[in-house]
């Protein structure tokens, strides 16, 4: 029993480093990105993508994680977060401002909105709960790869799935708190994509 414990956690901290939140959304902004014949600029449009998205937030753990004050990449304790989401929402915020400046196509800025201002709200919720941020992050970008047609119901849903079991196995989320999690960022992420962007 404890053999299948151990490979149980250890595939789904597999899992969970594989689809974090960090790592999706460079993917998503690739196939946005690089998937659209019109755009011109792509690998401009895609490095500020993966600046304010990928590197500058990871830049932000890893220096955390030096000062002490995050224990490991993925912050688990909820205090740790509070900070480290005000900044990225800022990153993210910097990253829309440049991407709309460079005229990138709505659902690449819409997106970058859509991490700016959902980061900001996930960081007000932190402050008093905590959500789980490895949904929020797949919940916004898969709604916007729905909205421009990769549709992959099946794909999606048993990401969804396997992510939210890793988080459940590894004892880093309840239940509640990955449901909302998805249900925040595909709700706010297909209001703010539709009503805004497209």
């Amino acid at each position: 029993m404890g053999n299948i414990n151990n490979i149980l956690e250890t595939l789904s901290k597999i899992i969970s480093s594989i689809i974090n939140p960090l790592i999706v959304a460079a993917f998503t902004f690739g196939i946005l990105i690089y998937s659209n014949p019109s755009i011109q600029t792509k690998n401009t449009l895609f490095l500020i993508s993966f600046l304010a998205t990928t590197i500058l937030p990871l830049i932000t753990i890893l220096y955390f994680i030096k000062l002490g004050k995050v224990t490991s990449i993925d912050a688990p304790i909820k205090e740790q977060r509070i900070q480290l989401l005000a900044i990225a929402s800022i990153y993210h915020s910097l990253g829309f401002i440049l991407l709309a400046y460079l005229g990138a196509s709505p659902i690449v800025r819409g997106l970058m909105f859509c991490y700016a201002i959902n980061t900001a709200i996930v960081w007000k919720i932190t402050i008093y709960w905590k959500i789980s941020i490895h949904m929020v992050g797949l919940g916004g970008p898969i709604v916007a790869l729905w909205l421009v047609g990769y549709q992959h119901p099946l794909i999606m849903a048993m990401t969804i799935i396997l992510v939210s079991i890793s988080r459940l196995i590894l004892k880093a989320h309840t239940p509640n708190q990955i449901i909302a999690g998805i249900i925040l960022a595909m709700g706010l992420a297909y209001l703010e994509l539709t009503y805004l962007f497209l």
